[in-house]
């Protein structure tokens, strides 16, 4: 498992993932180890040397690990009526913050593991021909979970705050206070944003187990306890078309990227040639 579940407190996660995994596969007579990776090349390796057998990834890892794995038998899990999710980037009303440009040197709160989100920041800065957000804000608040980048801002510690459509909805469910005080500057279209993939060379049988049993699994009292640790309903099973707008963000970000490369290295060449 890679860093992905940025609603939650990384103990939590850990502690709630083991538990989850324990059961589902107990209750398919199999045995289970959780393993949580910081380094994106060691997951790859390992996966393609047979040493672990299922993943639990951010989308934008599953992208570089795909040609590991069984494209059919991919899955996410659901919070609120949406596989997919929308990225928010929120703002102070009272700040008048009309455009993305504005937040210039402002600081902004990112919750632990919202890769997703910081890129589809980042795409939308390139696009508009400004830095990166590492270089774009004076600083980033890196919050534990998305509620408290969502505090932070409404009590005016940051200037902007990138959440989740989920998260947001759920902190003004909880103080509709929020709803009044802070608007949404710039939102994504619906992605997925995390993958349960199974290792290709897994037997046939293991993919036929838990595709039987994993989007019944919340049927379970217990599981359905531990899932709503992750603020999650249930597991579904995606088809490869759900991952098309997660992959259209990912290569823009690339193009992008190369066409900044290309400028700053014909940048360079001009400036060598005229001296």
């Amino acid at each position: 498992m890679s860093k992905i579940l940025f609603d939650a407190n990384v103990t939590d996660t850990t502690i709630a993932t083991d538990m989850i995994i324990r059961n589902v596969f107990g209750m398919m007579d199999m045995k289970s180890e959780i393993k949580i990776y910081e380094d994106r090349s060691k997951l790859i390796r390992d996966l393609s040397e047979n040493r672990i057998d299922a993943v639990f990834t951010n989308v934008i890892d599953h992208f570089a690990l795909e040609h590991l794995i069984n494209s059919d038998y991919i899955y996410t899990l659901v919070y609120g009526l949406n596989p997919q999710q929308k990225v928010y980037l929120l703002t102070r009303k009272s700040h008048r913050i009309d455009k993305l440009e504005d937040l210039r040197g402002k600081k902004i709160s990112i919750p632990n593991g919202h890769y997703l989100g910081k890129l589809f920041l980042d795409v939308e800065l390139r696009k508009l021909g400004l830095p990166d957000t590492d270089q774009f804000f004076s600083s980033i608040e890196r919050t534990i979970d998305t509620n408290t980048a969502i505090v932070n801002l409404f009590f005016g510690n940051t200037d902007c705050a990138l959440v989740s459509d989920i998260a947001f909805e759920l902190a003004t469910e909880l103080n509709d206070q929020i709803s009044h005080e802070l608007e949404i500057l710039i939102a994504s279209k619906y992605m997925v944003p995390q993958i349960i993939a199974i290792n290709k060379n897994v037997p046939q049988s293991i993919f036929d187990k838990v595709d039987d049993f994993l989007v019944r699994a919340h049927e379970n009292r217990r599981i359905k306890h531990l899932l709503s640790l992750f603020r999650a309903r249930k597991f579904v099973k995606l088809e490869k078309d759900q991952l098309s707008e997660s992959r259209r963000l990912f290569d823009q970000y690339q193009t992008l990227l190369k066409q900044t490369r290309s400028i700053n290295n014909n940048h360079a060449t001009n400036t060598q040639s005229s001296r």
